[in-house]
């Protein structure tokens, strides 16, 4: 799925994302207007502190479905 881009509209609660960052997080809600989606970090080689949190990121930073 790497090689097209994730359609936010179509995520539903639970949908796991890989970031460009590396980070792994796991849809909280879709904010419904295809360019940001609330998550939860699952796992963030980057910056450990980030597991466990919730943010919301740019369709630009989503890499794919996993």
């Amino acid at each position: 799925m790497a090689d097209e881009e994730v359609n936010l509209l179509d995520l539903t609660a639970g949908t796991k994302l890989r970031l460009t960052s590396g980070a792994t997080v796991e849809v909280v809600r879709s904010l419904g207007d295809g360019y940001w989606v609330e998550v939860k970090y699952l796992s963030a080689p980057e910056d450990p502190s980030l597991e466990g949190t919730q943010d919301s990121v740019f369709a630009a930073e989503v890499v794919e479905i996993v």
